[in-house]
């Protein structure tokens, strides 16, 4: 999400996507009620948190995401020379 500063209102604002396209969804009354709610507290609107909650499930749920996310952390369980061992990081805590 892109934003640019509010010059007049000393705040940050959303810039939405040149294009958009129309939708509709039914809400139980209390998910519209709490999503008004986030979108008050977070001086937002309920269609850009929706857009938001949209994007992240995307991201979570797509395959070639859930595939990066284990190559990056692939071999992060192997020894590490550099790292501090478990004794000196205990040592370093009770100094305090």
């Amino acid at each position: 999400m892109t934003y640019i500063n509010n010059i007049h209102h000393n705040t940050k604002m959303k810039v939405l996507p040149t294009s958009l396209n129309r939708t509709q969804i039914y809400l139980t009354v209390a998910q519209q009620n709490t999503l008004a709610a986030m979108a008050r507290e977070q001086k937002s609107s309920s269609s850009s948190l929706i857009r938001e909650a949209i994007d992240g499930y995307i991201e979570a749920h797509q395959p070639a995401s859930k595939l990066a996310k284990r190559l990056a952390a692939a071999g992060a369980w192997q020894p590490n020379p550099d790292a501090p061992s478990l004794h000196q990081l205990r040592a370093e805590d009770r100094q305090f």
